[in-house]
Order: structure tokens, then sequence, then C-alpha cells
């Protein structure tokens, strides 16, 4: 028994020692867990992040494909058919030519005035050479024209002084004309132009068959008392 309660006096003393160390809880009292403290946080470190610079990527040119062009197909064109042009008809002249006199068949005229004879001469290059000729000697213009076709044709004229003297005759030939188509002439005298001669009293003849003789030509026939004169046909001016 005495030891019994010599150990149960050592565990009251141990009890009571407790006690004063964490001080007396009251019997009636309820005991409640104390509120464990929580560790303070540790604030981690916080790690500045490099910036890293981004170096620019280079695009690789991007290479098209050429693009292939469909093939146009041309539209079938209907060939045009060309219609041959229908000739101008050439506008019939005048007849019977106006202004001109009649004789045997023959119808003659002269210029009247120096604008009606530039006329003719602008409007006929081919004659360009007898009117440098009508510059240097005496000369006169006809136009002519008959019904039918004539191979040649043929003036007989007078070369007449200014003084009214007759010095001779000229016989004219020239290249013949169409049927209904007015000719022009000139005849041309070897008398110089400064004597103020002229040519009249021109006899016009058709000649339809041949013609023995130069084309064209002018011949002077001087005039003599003795040769007498025959006229078939005489168209003054």
């Amino acid at each position: 028994m005495g030891e019994v309660s010599l150990l149960a006096l050592l565990e009251l003393r141990v009890l009571l020692a407790l006690a004063l160390l964490f001080g007396a809880i009251p019997a009636n009292a309820e005991t409640k867990p104390s509120p464990k403290k929580s560790a303070p946080a540790t604030k981690k470190p916080v790690i500045k992040k490099k910036v890293v610079e981004k170096k620019p990527v280079k695009k690789k040119p991007v290479k098209k494909k050429p693009v292939k062009k469909k093939p146009v197909k041309k539209k079938a064109t209907k060939k045009r058919v060309r219609k041959t042009a229908k000739p101008i008809p050439i506008p019939k002249a005048v007849w019977p030519p106006k202004g001109f006199q009649l004789s045997n068949g023959i119808y003659y005229s002269s210029p009247k005035n120096e604008k009606e004879l530039i006329a003719l001469l602008t409007a006929k290059s081919t004659l360009a050479a007898d009117v440098m000729a009508c510059k240097e000697f005496v000369c006169t213009v006809i136009q002519v024209a008959s019904e039918e076709k004539c191979s040649s044709w043929q003036f007989t004229s007078r070369v007449i002084a200014y003084n009214g003297e007759q010095l001779g005759d000229l016989i004219s030939l020239r290249k013949g004309s169409q049927g209904k188509i007015v000719a022009t002439y000139f005849l041309i005298s070897k008398e110089p132009l400064e004597n103020n001669s002229e040519i009249n009293h021109i006899v016009t003849t058709c000649i339809r068959g041949s013609l023995v003789g130069e084309i064209p030509s002018d011949q002077f026939i001087p005039i003599t008392p003795e040769v007498s004169k025959v006229e078939t046909q005489n168209s003054s001016t």
C-alpha cells in the first residue's frame, strides 16, 4: 500500500507541475481545440523574364505560277463578198454641141475670147507644146466634131497680114476623133508673131479613109497671083 501511494503522489506532483505551466483548467469548462497558427507564407521571388526580341522572319517570295490563258476561240467570221463596183457611167456629151456652127455635116467653133482660150488650155495638158509654139508664131484654135468617126482632120486656112494682104495658105493635118466627140486643135503658121498676122477663112475636112501625109503637120504655101483658090467649105473666125 505504501508503494501505491507514493506513485500516486508522484503523479499528482507531475500533474500539478503541468497545471502550473499551462494554467489551471476548470472542471466544467469545455475544451476547444486551439486554432493552429499557419506558418507565414513565404513570398516567392519574382523572376523577371528576359524580353527576347524576335528577329523578323524573312518571308520567302511566293512564286506565282504563271496563269495559263485559255486560248480564245475566234469566232468564225463570215467572208464578205465584195460587190464589184459598177463603173460610173460617163455622161453623154450634149449633141449637137451648143454654140457650134454646122457646115457640110461638120460642127466647128473657135474660142470667142481670151477666157475661153485659157479654159481650153488648162483642160488640155496635151496641148502644152502647141501653146509654146504660139508664143513664137501666129496661130489659132479651132474645135470640131462630126456625126461619124474621122480617121484624120485636114484644115486649110489663110494667113493674112495686118493690112489685109494675103500672105499664103496654111494646110494643117491632125489626128482623127470619134463620132460626136468635140476635138480641139491648134493651127500654127511659120509667120513670126511680131508681124501681127492672123489665120482666118478656115476650111475643115473630115477624112474617113486613108491619108497621105505626116500627122501632125503644118505646111505654109506662099500666095502667088497665078494660083486660083477653090474652097469646098469656108468658116470664117
